[in-house]
């Protein structure tokens, strides 16, 4: 009876058990990509009941009639609450933490967390490089974060931009910061790399982060992180975009057909009034308009005849009337054919990209493969690159004790270039373009009744501009439509590396590296026009880079309590070759091959190589307590075989500190979520030393010979260098002080850093004594560890999620940076140094402008005035000033102004409405000079058949004129219009760098073709540049110059990615 009582006990309570119970299943899944979520923790709210999802993200769990809400968690994605609802089944999407996902940091050799980070870095997430279709990852970087400068990149097919962090620390060698990959020195070109192929790209910024890098690490460093596989997931991803390339920067504004002849007139008038002829003022006027043709004995041209060509239906005399005053009647005989600005844009003009990746990973190993496919074609005729790579990174847990992996990449391009390396060659087709007056035709015309003269195929001939003043016999288009420039590029990059668990708190790795890129540049000049005529002639380089790295690390982590402790120590050898082989030939034998042997004679063969090692020993150590108190040490010591046996090797090193006040019990204050101070203070060098053409130096030190300067059959030989075997590296002592802090939930955050970057033994070119074999003329120099200078600076970055209401989100982040940059030592012998339109001495900045100062133009005469420090007959005093028409008497001198602006940054707003999002990013620059050479040259105030600017409207004309334009006088351009401050213009400027719309179509939608994910996207980069004069190319360089030179691009794309 009491057995039978018990088991219906047993029974009634079971049955009232399960009465109170209910199941609920379902599917977790990723909001980004709609992909399976293995591993999620689901928890009862308020019990310890719960459960996981298996490798299918799919759960089961039994929750009480009573339980209302579901916990759910998962490492890098938001905690959810659910509510239950009585529901059985509930599909759960969670969100990624961006929080959570921006706290781990890439850094030298490993990666560390956001919360003990001592260092200054930035980092960008593979999400934000996907948001800008580019070609090459390096224009992510562009306005990313405070303490990163960058030029547009150029306009070039496949170019990137130059990055300069935390100001300029060398003046003679390179400011180029240290490219690392995958966690090794890369010695290839990042244009080799799949945008889409990376995770992450980080900037360090500051000595604690850069000194493990030791004599590389002084101008910072980028390291490059590319993707992996992920354990229990496997994806299928599709990307492809598509879009039009035009020109980014606009040309200057310069006059037309109609309004150059009369400026001419003008410039001519001037010259035969006020110079050496004296002809009276009415004579001067009939003369330059063709109408009068002798007088005084000697004869004339008039202005249609000094130009070579008259492209109006009026003869040559009845162009311009003696008040210079266009006829009426004069008509463009060939309209259309002037503009070269334009023809020279004969390009593809067009970006297409491609990628196809497959990842996954079980519990063992992950994966991640890889093709894409780059065609991008410029905007300037023969400019084109097409790109194929391909990456496979695989790792495997071997053993409980051993995890290794390999990551191989390929690249293989072709590309064209048009020959815009010199910057006032003929060949050039942005120097001609920019300044071919606007009567020249790019086409044969008849000249009296402008059609086209054509060859026997009927075909239109191009003008070979015989009669031409500016570039006469030569036709920048055509020339480079007959020339060739090709490059072909293949590239091979392998990692490999090996972990091995010694015990569960130490581990050993180790990493090795093999990178490998081999260029092929063919040249040919043709034998019918320009440098290559008559004969034809042909060039051949061949340069290859080889890179291994191999190091050998052992690191120790361990947590006792609320302490943290992690040691690292390795040692690693770096060895870089690069091979050197040209041969070029003349005298071209059969058409249509341009390979050596169709030539007849040699022009010349040379090759060399280059070696570089460097060993190094390091380690670096980090402890931090309840991740409250942080402080972090690193030391290397490295041997570079750029110096002398007895100085090559040298110690470098960084100490740093963090203090998370948030986590103080004391600070109770609820809306504060991180209140960090931390600084550091380290050694760095930088061994990027340069020659005087900017080539990289491997044997500073050394006594240098220049080969092959033989006489007729005697071998010979030069010296190039003298040896200095106490040379060295520039050392950089960094100093940074910043406060991270995050308010509100995280709705607003951000950092402010201060940093003081000293460099100490900078390198000059020092004349040898006479004593010691120098010469007056300074001919024989030595390079000498000899100079300092600081960059010290201040670095703001805010972040506000600014709307947060149901599905619609605006966020926005500003970046502002401002530094001072001075020159505190310089060589005893050499106080200046003048370099173009800079000088370097103590006290100033290595950006700042030094030449003659334009003090304005006479409003008697319309002569330019300078200012001078001499008297002569030119001279006249004006108040404080000494002035001069002469310009040769104006001396130079300091203007005040730099090129380094007072404040640069950028604004990145991003808004997003459910499946919708728009993210446009704007940079700035306030202050700085630029010298716009370009600009001077249109103003150049009367040299014939060169066009010019039309700010020549306001050119001085008559006594009394107030005006900052001078007379136009052909025969005195040299001092109306010499290098001078007066072609100083304001660097300020806002760009449109980036605008991206995108849409993320519905889960329900995609699911029906088998597909977790997919989107479309509207793109521009590069929209819009707000500057003081349309056509300077304010953002192409730092030291305040501009070129004739491929300018960026606006490129408009259309794309979608596929995800399965």
């Amino acid at each position: 009876m009491s057995k039978a009582l018990s088991s219906f006990v047993l029974l009634f309570l079971t049955v009232g058990f399960l009465h109170a119970q209910t199941t609920v299943r379902g599917v977790v899944t990723s909001q980004e990509d709609g992909s399976a979520l293995p591993g999620v923790s689901i928890v009862v709210k308020g019990t310890s009941v719960g459960t996981v999802t298996d490798g299918n993200g799919k759960y089961v769990v039994n929750v009480s009639r009573d339980a209302s809400t579901l916990v759910v968690s998962y490492i890098g994605f938001a905690t959810m609450e659910v509510n239950i609802n009585n529901r059985s089944v509930i599909d759960i999407t969670l969100e990624q933490d961006v929080k959570i996902l921006s706290e781990a940091i890439v850094v030298g050799y490993g990666a560390v967390d956001k919360s003990t980070h001592v260092g200054s870095s930035a980092q960008i997430k593979a999400a934000d490089i996907e948001k800008r279709p580019v070609s090459n990852a390096l224009n992510a970087l562009i306005g990313a974060a405070p303490g990163v400068q960058t030029t547009m990149g150029s306009g070039a097919p496949g170019s990137a931009p130059a990055i300069r962090v935390r100001g300029f620390g060398s003046i003679s060698n390179s400011n180029t910061a240290l490219y690392v990959v995958d966690g090794v020195p890369f010695d290839a070109s990042t244009v080799n790399l799949n945008p889409e192929d990376i995770e992450s790209i980080s900037v360090l910024k500051d000595a604690s982060t850069t000194a493990i890098y030791g004599s590389r690490g002084a101008n910072g460093v980028i390291m490059i992180t590319t993707k992996k596989g992920k354990a229990g997931k496997s994806n299928f991803n599709i990307s492809a975009s598509g879009g039009t390339i035009s020109r980014g920067l606009p040309e200057y504004e310069t006059v037309n057909a109609q309004q150059y002849y009369p400026l001419m007139w003008e410039a001519y008038r001037n010259t035969l009034h006020y110079g050496s002829a004296n002809l009276p003022m009415d004579v001067a006027n009939s003369v330059a308009s063709g109408q009068t043709t002798t007088y005084g004995g000697r004869t004339y041209s008039g202005i249609a005849d000094l130009l070579g060509y008259n492209p109006f239906n009026v003869p040559g005399n009845q162009v311009v009337d003696v008040n210079g005053v266009l006829n009426p009647n004069a008509q463009l005989l060939y309209p259309d054919d002037l503009n070269w600005a334009k023809a020279i844009q004969g390009g593809g003009q067009s970006r297409q990209n491609y990628t196809m990746s497959f990842d996954g990973g079980a519990d063992k190993t992950d994966y991640f493969v890889s093709l894409g496919y780059t065609d991008e074609k410029g905007y300037l005729v023969n400019s084109d690159y097409k790109r194929f790579t391909g990456r496979i990174n695989v790792s495997t847990q071997a053993t409980k004790w051993l995890k290794t992996g390999l990551n191989l990449n390929g690249a293989y391009s072709l590309a064209n270039n048009d020959n815009t390396s010199g910057n006032t060659s003929f060949i050039n087709p942005f120097y001609i373009s920019r300044y071919i007056a606007p009567i020249y035709p790019i086409y044969a015309h008849d000249p009296a009744t402008g059609a086209f003269v054509l060859d026997e195929n009927g075909n239109k001939i191009y003008d070979m501009g015989d009669k031409r003043l500016f570039a006469s016999g030569r036709h920048a288009i055509w020339e480079n439509e007959l020339n060739k420039r090709t490059q072909t590029r293949g590239v091979l990059g392998a990692r490999t590396y090996a972990t091995v668990n010694i015990l569960p708190s130490l581990r050993a790795t180790t990493n090795l590296s093999f990178d490998l890129q081999d260029t092929h540049e063919r040249r040919f000049d043709n034998p019918i026009l320009g440098d290559g005529a008559p004969a034809g002639r042909a060039y051949h380089y061949l340069y290859r880079t080889t890179g291994t790295t191999w190091n050998q690390l052992l690191e120790f982590d361990k947590t006792f309590g609320q302490h943290h402790l992690n040691v690292l120590g390795g040692h690693e050898s770096y060895s870089y070759k690069y091979n050197y082989l040209t041969g070029s030939r003349t005298g071209m034998i059969v058409d249509g091959v341009t390979e050596l042997p169709n030539f007849a004679t040699v022009l010349g063969v040379s090759s060399y190589e280059d070696n570089h090692t460097i060993e190094s020993f390091f380690s670096r150590a980090s402890y931090d307590f309840d991740k409250k108190y942080i402080i972090n040490a690193s030391l290397r010591r490295d041997g570079n075989s750029k110096f002398f046996r007895d100085v090559r090797w040298a110690n470098f090193w960084s100490v740093g500190g963090a203090y998370n006040i948030e986590r103080e019990d004391f600070f109770q204050v609820s809306w504060v979520d991180l209140l960090k101070v931390r600084t550091s203070y380290g050694v760095v060098g930088s061994d990027g030393l340069t020659d005087i053409n900017g080539n990289t130096s491997y044997y500073p030190y050394q006594a240098l010979y220049t080969l092959g300067r033989n006489n007729d059959a005697e071998p010979g030989f030069t010296q190039a260098s003298i040896a200095n075997n106490a040379l060295t590296w520039e050392t950089a002592k960094n100093f940074d002080l910043g406060v991270d802090f995050s308010v509100f939930k995280g709705r607003l955050s951000g950092s402010f850093e201060y940093f003081n970057r000293i460099t100490d033994g900078l390198i000059f070119d020092v004349p040898l004594a006479l004593a010691n074999g120098g010469t007056t003329g300074g001919g024989f120099r030595v390079s000498q560890n000899i100079g300092s200078l600081y960059n010290r600076g201040f670095e703001l970055q805010l972040t506000g999620d600014i709307v947060r209401s149901g599905d619609f989100r605006y966020s926005a982040t500003v970046n502002w940076t401002t530094f001072k940059n001075q020159i505190t030592k310089m060589p005893e012998t050499q106080q200046l140094i003048v370099s173009g339109t800079k000088a370097y001495s103590v006290g100033h900045s290595i950006y700042d402008f030094y030449m003659r100062e334009f003090h304005g133009v006479d409003p008697e005469t319309g002569l330019s005035l300078y200012k001078t420090n001499i008297e002569t007959t030119n001279t006249r005093i004006v108040g404080a000033d000494t002035l001069t028409s002469i310009i040769s008497e104006a001396n130079l001198r300091y203007t005040g102004h730099s090129s380094i602006p007072k404040f640069y940054g950028s604004m990145d707003h991003n808004v997003s409405y459910k499946g919708l999002s728009l993210r446009v990013l704007f940079t700035y620059q306030v202050g700085g000079k630029v010298y716009d050479s370009a600009y001077g040259s249109l103003m150049h105030g009367g040299t014939y058949g060169t066009t010019m600017h039309v700010d020549a409207f306001n050119r001085w004309q008559n006594p009394g004129d107030i005006t900052s334009v001078p007379r136009f006088d052909n025969g005195n351009t040299v001092n109306q219009s010499g290098a001078s401050t007066r072609f100083l213009t304001d660097a300020s400027y806002l760009q449109i760098n980036s605008v991206t719309l995108n849409y993320q179509l519905p889960r329900q939608l995609v699911s029906t073709i088998g597909a977790k994910n997919a989107s479309v996207f509207l793109a521009g980069e590069n929209l819009a540049l707000f500057s003081a004069r349309k056509g300077m190319n304010v953002s192409g360089t730092f030291n305040g110059t501009v070129s004739n030179s491929y300018t960026f691009n606006r490129v408009l794309s259309v794309g979608a990615k596929l995800g399965f």
